[in-house]
């Protein structure tokens, strides 16, 4: 054996697999930085594994190894190893077509064998990039017969596979990619022409050897043992030698560029719980969200790492996040939602000097969604903690801070009075179109057949007893006919007021609610009341009702902190803003209980019957405050003129 060459085909060899690291590192960047060094260590103990085992076993290693160091982890791993070697399947292929269609290797098997497999190839990246739900569900599928951490796993291999057959496509630098995988084959060739020159053999059967030929090599040496054919222990020493030197090569580039990478990873599913992790993988594989909304989420959510959801009832997401080391929270909506969105940012850039709202740090629109940024504040918490869990006298110093703050603000902001054509679209759009959702829906239709429900155990009047007054157009004009119209926050809810004691006046708003038509300063304070009045919040936490007949039972909870802050409030309304205008803001707070039945219909139908008798409960105290008794008063004055 020529020792020469023999060195100079093990120096080339590695010289290749320096730049299938290049490579491999190309499908890795897309999300992290790693260092080559890593790579080449994995690579080579890969390399080590495969001397001793058969199929491959060495490509887990190396992806265990490689998925310690990694934020995405050793499925992400094992994915790029994958669809590197998937790449070279192709290319082997080629090269074995080439060598049947010139006569220099005449038996089909490897070509068959490296056909199917590029063939296969094919099919993946088509499945890939196409979004093929058959294939999606029937990997569900399979993956559902284990627990929920190897699903987990199971799942997320299979996401880092498309994602990064997809990168190729969009992310990935193709000329790069393209170049790196031709000098690496280069090397290859000629190092496997000088391995056939060292050895006595031409290229051809170091390349049959390389590719055609179990991959534990270990076992082509003791098979040969006692035979005159010297090739498998030259082949060993090759390739033994190559992991030696690979693995010297990742420790001296481990001394020489140590330096650590600034770049924040991306997770390739912006997820750190993994139950997060896996309700993403399991929507996704079930197909029950199409291709733009994944698309937009990763493309909203690439630059962040998600916390938990933090989301209520509405169609945008609230998400807190972790950028550059930071906590921000992340809004986001889609298509119609996402123009919904964007006119918060544009309420609270616009309201920022006369109120306090909350910053935004970053906000991007485009056709398909919006999303801003708002920031984490370690001394803010939700007014409603704050609520109970300090004294009553603080909790309604904030809320009448607030109150009074937005009425100075509107009051100077005035644009019109209500007049009868903006109330009628406001009453067809916010009551007679939700009234008719509600009364034809399953979870409740069977309720209207009563004129009277209890709600635990309670006697109160039914929804059909109320509705000639509230399909009367004339009934709206009368409550509302005084409303004056200003640029409003639109969805004042005590979750929506935020307390940090930092801010001069203790509190800052966020999530501004456009759209309202009727855009009155009472819709407001009808926010706050159906909160305190109405216990929407309690309700929110409330798990289970139960239905029969016209009874509905669950477990109503109210706090006396939401008691004593509903009835300073009252006060305060009648002190200020008279009796006519207090009536219009409680038949706002009705209104509210509209608009937000048919989003619990559809979202949280097993408890939609919960808030439909919250809804009645809101809808019969006030009847009884502002029509009955304002009736049985008038008929009383005409007894004692009579």
């Amino acid at each position: 054996m020529n020792g020469l060459l023999f060195a100079a085909a093990v120096v080339m060899v590695a010289a290749g697999h320096m730049f299938r690291t290049k490579r491999w590192k190309s499908f890795i960047s897309v999300y992290e930085d790693t260092s080559d060094a890593l790579l080449l260590r994995a690579m080579s103990l890969g390399y080590m594994t495969d001397l001793l085992l058969p199929f491959h076993i060495g490509d887990v290693i190396r992806a265990a190894v490689t998925g310690k160091k990694l934020t995405n982890k050793t499925a992400f791993a094992l994915a790029t190893i994958i669809v590197d070697r998937l790449m070279d399947v192709f290319i082997v292929a080629l090269f074995y077509l080439f060598f049947y269609i010139s006569g220099t290797f005449g038996q089909p098997r490897e070509l068959i064998i490296y056909g199917i497999g590029a063939v296969v190839l094919v099919l993946l990246a088509v499945w890939a990039t196409t979004f093929s739900k058959p294939l999606k569900k029937a990997v569900l599928l399979v993956s559902s017969v284990f627990n929920e951490k190897i699903q987990l796993w199971l799942l997320g291999f299979v996401w880092s596979c498309i994602c990064t057959f997809r990168n190729i496509l969009h992310r990935i630098n193709k000329p790069v990619l393209l170049l790196r995988t031709a000098c690496m084959w280069v090397c290859y060739i000629l190092s496997y022409y000088l391995l056939g020159a060292a050895s006595g053999n031409d290229a051809i059967t170091v390349f049959n050897a390389m590719f055609a030929s179990p991959s534990s090599t270990i076992v082509s040496f003791i098979g040969s043992i006692g035979t005159e054919n010297s090739f498998p222990a030259i082949l060993l020493a090759y390739n033994a030698l190559t992991s030696l030197l690979l693995f010297a090569m990742a420790a001296v580039i481990g001394k020489l560029f140590s330096k650590t990478s600034e770049r924040e990873p991306e997770l390739i599913i912006p997820y750190t719980s993994p139950n997060s992790r896996l309700d993403f993988l399991c929507v996704y594989f079930s197909d029950i969200r199409d291709k733009s909304y994944i698309n937009s989420f990763l493309a909203i959510n690439k630059d962040v790492t998600i916390v938990r959801n933090c989301s209520a009832g509405s169609n945008a997401t609230t998400l807190m996040c972790i950028k550059n080391g930071d906590m921000l929270f992340r809004k986001y909506a889609f298509g119609a939602d996402g123009e919904k969105l964007y006119g918060q940012v544009e309420w609270l850039r616009s309201n920022s000097k006369d109120l306090y709202v909350t910053d935004i740090c970053n906000v991007e629109k485009q056709e398909q969604f919006c999303w801003y940024d708002m920031p984490y504040l370690s001394a803010s918490i939700g007014f409603f903690d704050y609520i109970h869990s300090a004294p009553a006298e603080l909790s309604w110093e904030i809320l009448m801070n607030v109150i009074g703050d937005l009425e100075r603000n509107y009051s100077s902001h005035v644009s019109s009075r209500a007049d009868a054509d903006t109330i009628g679209k406001y009453v067809d759009s916010k009551v007679t179109a939700n009234l008719k959702k509600i009364t034809s829906a399953p979870q409740i239709k069977n309720l209207m057949a009563y004129d009277t429900i209890f709600v635990n155990g309670r006697e109160i009047k039914n929804l059909p007893v109320f509705m000639d007054s509230f399909l009367s157009a004339d009934f709206w004009k009368e409550i509302f006919g005084n409303d004056y119209y200003s640029d409003i926050h639109g969805d004042l809810t005590i979750e929506n007021i935020i307390y940090n004691g930092n801010y001069p006046k203790k509190y800052y708003l966020i999530d501004p609610n456009g759209g309202n038509i009727h855009n009155s300063p009472d819709l407001d304070y009808a926010k706050l009341l159906q909160s305190l009045h109405g216990g929407y919040e309690f309700l929110m936490h409330t798990d289970k009702v139960n239905v029969t007949d016209n009874k509905i039972s669950f477990r109503m909870t109210r706090s006396a902190a939401y008691d004593a802050l509903y009835m300073n409030m009252r006060g305060y309304m009648f002190g200020h803003f008279g009796r006519d205008r207090v009536k219009s803001i409680y038949f706002h707070e009705i209104i509210h209980w509209f608009r937000l039945m048919p989003y619990k219909i559809n979202h949280d139908g097993s408890r939609a019957a919960m808030f439909y008798a919250g809804m009645m409960l809101v809808i019969n105290d006030v009847f009884e405050e502002f029509i009955e008794n304002e009736r049985y008063s008038e008929d009383k004055t005409c007894d004692v003129r009579s």
